[in-house]
């Protein structure tokens, strides 16, 4: 085998998972794009924040005489083994039967000479694709794709490259994602006065207001705290939330650290008079 050039690099960032690992995300070729990378003898391998494509050195793929690429697109299609993954990703829509298609078309080049796949800074709905009308995203799913739909579609397209005359290797691609708010709603179970229970936030940014008590199954009671503002969700979150107790003999911690939300419990509801996704919180 001989030694191989790269031809392009994906980049996946996503806000959720700042500070920690992304995890690996699967990318499955189309089954266009499998019989080019067959036919012309490409390589796709994993990397830490995306997926590389190889082309065997001495053998460039890309020609601008060449009319089988000149209009050639290698496309992707991305899942997450996460099952929130969809619910905590921006951008996101009601159709059940839209999701996020990024083509290197709109590519706009950032200061560190990557290519973004989207023209604002982050995903927007303008990435929103219907996959069941005949379109863009449309021609590059099949039919189980519409019963279990991918996270996301990436499609870069070579006509470019054949004809622009500069290193493969240059074309460093990247799609970033920014994560979705919810509002914080604690339920702490407890018989004690409402108004003498508050949850404080050791950073002075985030405030709480409290809610109705309510009644849980089992017959318990739960006092409700909510936030006033939204919180861009996490998978390793920076807030330091306490509650505390204000009784006869002064000031007491209940509990020094709270937990935190969790992407796998949320639920819309009205709060502070409008529709919101909330991030439940149970603490007994």
């Amino acid at each position: 085998m001989g030694s191989y050039v790269q031809l392009f690099s994906i980049e996946i960032e996503h806000a959720f998972y700042a500070g920690v690992a992304f995890p690996a995300l699967q990318y499955v070729a189309t089954a266009d794009s499998a019989a080019l990378i067959r036919r012309r003898g490409l390589l796709v391998r994993p990397t830490a924040g995306g997926i590389a494509v190889f082309y065997e050195a001495g053998q460039p793929p890309l020609a601008a005489a060449d009319d089988d690429l000149a209009s050639a697109v290698l496309a992707f299609k991305v899942s997450s083994d996460d099952p929130h993954f969809s619910r905590y990703t921006l951008p996101s829509s009601p159709a059940a039967d839209a999701l996020p298609y990024f083509h290197s078309d709109v590519a706009q080049r950032e200061a560190d000479g990557r290519r973004r796949l989207h023209r604002s800074d982050f995903a927007d709905q303008d990435a929103l694709q219907t996959a069941r009308v005949p379109g863009l995203v449309a021609q590059h799913l099949d039919k189980p794709d519409l019963l279990m739909k991918p996270g996301f579609v990436l499609a870069v397209g070579l006509a470019d490259e054949a004809g622009a005359g500069n290193p493969a290797a240059e074309r460093r691609y990247v799609v970033r994602f920014a994560a979705g708010k919810t509002i914080w709603k604690y339920y702490f179970v407890s018989e004690a006065e409402a108004g003498n229970v508050a949850i404080v936030d050791l950073d002075d940014e985030v405030r709480f207001v409290a809610g109705e008590p309510v009644s849980l199954p089992g017959n318990r009671r739960a006092l409700v705290f909510l936030t006033e503002v939204e919180i861009e969700m996490r998978q390793r979150y920076p807030q330091r939330f306490q509650l505390r107790e204000q009784g006869g003999m002064g000031e007491r911690v209940l509990i020094k650290r709270l937990p935190h939300a969790n992407a796998g419990r949320v639920s819309r509801e009205m709060v502070h008079e409008k529709a919101a996704l909330v991030s439940e919180i149970y603490i007994n």
